[in-house]
């Protein structure tokens, strides 16, 4: 049969719908809708056996890290322990020295029940002429103190109030010497009038007495009398001084009342007690350093 014949034994079949549209196209692939890929069951089972491993190695890990925290504290525990000397020494070492921290402190507390030891010096004195600072003999203080009281009385002076020093550092022994002299003239009343040796706060290096021409020079109450009096009672502070023993507090302090008596404790400090209602003495009962040096 020739081909014209076949072309058009065709086209009268596809005008009746004979032959299909795959028979047109070739044949066709079946679709497949979309939709997410999930694991076959074999990655499942991987991944859930993948998982329980890692879970049993951090197990193991910390289960290891715990057991070797038990065998040290083990180990401390049934180590002999050091003799009582080799570890007084080594708290030695690492303790500080308590004459940085306590006798050197400017809050220490020094009175009738806390004393500082006989061999206690400051190792910061300094002479307070170097400060312009007018004394009745060779007085020294320690350098801060001594820096503050200069500017003190230098702005004393610019008042016109004259402030002289009749006595500041005081050694143990120079202290005794003072106690036994005062006890040769008032007897037992001289112990509200002078400290023991290592009882007195000038042994401190912070401590002043303060007199000027007024007063005679001496150091008595008649000072309490004097301008310059009222001008520390109001700027004393500001330059980190304050009375150690003031009117009124002779139960609490021990002593009589002491006009002429400055003690050096810094500025804050200073400002605290002058905004609060307590003594030095009770400030110091609760904030200060008990002496150990």
């Amino acid at each position: 049969m020739g081909i014209a014949p076949v072309i058009r034994d065709r086209r009268r079949a596809q005008g009746r719908g004979e032959i299909s549209t795959s028979a047109r196209s070739g044949p066709t692939r079946k679709r497949r809708s979309a939709r997410p890929l999930r694991p076959s069951r074999k990655h499942r089972r991987r991944g859930r056996r993948l998982v329980v491993f890692l879970a049993l190695l951090f197990l193991f890990g910390v289960g290891y890290s715990l057991w070797g925290l038990a065998e040290e504290g083990i180990a401390s525990a049934i180590r002999p322990s050091a003799p009582a000397a080799q570890v007084s020494k080594e708290i030695t070492r690492k303790t500080p020295s308590s004459a940085a921290t306590t006798c050197d402190d400017l809050g220490v507390l020094v009175d009738r029940s806390h004393s500082l030891p006989s061999e206690y010096v400051p190792s910061d004195l300094v002479p307070l002429q170097d400060y312009g600072v007018p004394t009745l003999g060779s007085e020294v203080l320690r350098r801060e103190a001594a820096e503050h009281l200069g500017h003190l009385v230098e702005d004393a002076a610019t008042d016109g109030k004259e402030l002289v020093v009749a006595s500041a550092y005081r050694s143990y022994q120079e202290q005794q010497l003072s106690h036994e002299r005062l006890m040769s003239v008032f007897g037992a009343g001289a112990s509200m009038m002078s400290a023991t040796p290592g009882h007195s706060q000038h042994q401190l290096g912070t401590a002043v007495d303060l007199t000027n021409a007024a007063a005679g020079n001496q150091v008595r109450v008649p000072f309490a009398r004097t301008g310059a009096y009222r001008w520390l009672e109001r700027h004393a502070w500001e330059y980190g001084f304050v009375l150690a023993y003031p009117r009124g507090e002779e139960e609490q302090t021990g002593y009589r009342w002491e006009p002429w008596h400055y003690r050096y404790v810094g500025v804050e400090d200073a400002k605290r007690l002058e905004e609060g209602d307590l003594s030095l003495q009770a400030f110091l009962e609760r904030t200060g350093t008990t002496p150990r040096c």
